[in-house]
C-alpha cells in the first residue's frame, strides 16, 4: 500500500505540471495597445504580452469587423521571442483603407497547441477625422460621440517570466523526472534486496534446522 501510494504521489508531481501548463492564464495573450473602440492612423506599435511556459512563437493578423469570410491578413513573420508588457509589433496603416478592424494576437506553444487574444473595434482614421468631443468656445455647444466601451477590468498579470523561463521551466520538469525515476530505482532496488535477504536468511535457519537434527539423530543412534 505503501508503494502504491509513492508511485501515484510521484505521477502527480511529475506529469499532472506538464498538462496543467498548457492551461491559457492572463498575460500570456494579451493586447494592450490598441484597445477596443481606439482610433489610430499612420505606423502603430502594438503593445502587449506574449509568452508562455510551452511558447514557441507568436503572429499578429488583423481582419474587418464585418467581414462575414473571416479573411484574416498577417503582420509580419511568426515572433520566436516572448515578450511580457512591451512592444509586439508594428501596424503600418497608411496603406489600409479607413475603417473600423479586428486585431488578433496568436501565440503557438508545443504539441500544436495555441492561444488567441481579439481586440473588437480599432478604428483607422488616416484620411477620415477622427471622431473627438470638441467645445466651442463661447456657445455651449459640441459634437457627441459615444465614448469607446468599457474595457473589462483584466485580473492582476502573473509573475513576469524571463524570454528563458521556458526552457528553465522544462529543465526543472527534465530534473523532477530525473529524481522520481532515481528514487523508484531505488525503492526497487531496496525492495529487491529485502526480498533476497529474507529467502537467505530462511534458507540458513532451514539448513541449522536440518543440521540439528541430524546431530540429534545421531546421538539418538548412538
Amino acid at each position: 500500500m505503501i508503494i502504491k501510494r509513492a508511485v501515484i504521489l510521484v505521477f502527480i508531481l511529475l506529469i499532472v505540471p506538464m498538462f496543467s501548463s498548457f492551461a491559457q492564464a492572463p498575460g500570456y495573450a494579451e493586447i494592450l495597445e490598441p484597445r477596443g473602440g481606439e482610433a489610430i492612423y499612420g505606423v502603430f506599435t502594438i503593445k502587449g504580452s506574449a509568452s508562455h511556459p510551452s511558447f514557441q512563437a507568436y503572429q499578429l493578423s488583423f481582419a474587418l469587423t464585418n467581414d462575414s469570410t473571416e479573411t484574416w491578413f498577417l503582420l509580419g513573420e511568426p515572433q520566436p521571442n516572448a515578450v511580457i508588457e512591451g512592444g509586439i509589433g508594428l501596424w503600418d496603416t497608411t496603406g489600409i483603407t479607413d475603417g473600423d478592424y479586428r486585431l488578433r494576437l496568436e501565440v503557438f506553444l508545443e504539441n500544436d497547441q495555441s492561444i488567441v487574444t481579439v481586440v473588437e473595434g480599432v478604428r483607422i482614421r488616416n484620411q477620415s477625422p477622427i471622431e473627438t468631443v470638441t467645445a466651442a468656445p463661447i456657445a455651449a455647444q459640441m459634437t457627441f460621440t459615444p465614448p469607446p466601451p468599457t474595457r473589462t477590468p483584466r485580473p492582476t498579470p502573473l509573475a513576469p517570466l524571463s524570454t528563458d523561463g521556458s526552457s528553465l521551466i522544462r529543465r526543472a520538469f527534465l530534473a523532477g523526472g530525473i529524481l522520481g525515476l532515481i528514487a523508484l530505482g531505488s525503492l526497487g532496488m531496496y525492495l529487491f534486496i529485502r526480498r533476497r535477504a529474507q529467502v537467505r536468511w530462511g534458507m540458513l535457519q532451514m539448513r541449522q534446522f536440518l543440521r540439528n537434527q541430524t546431530r540429534n539423530q545421531k546421538k539418538r543412534n548412538s
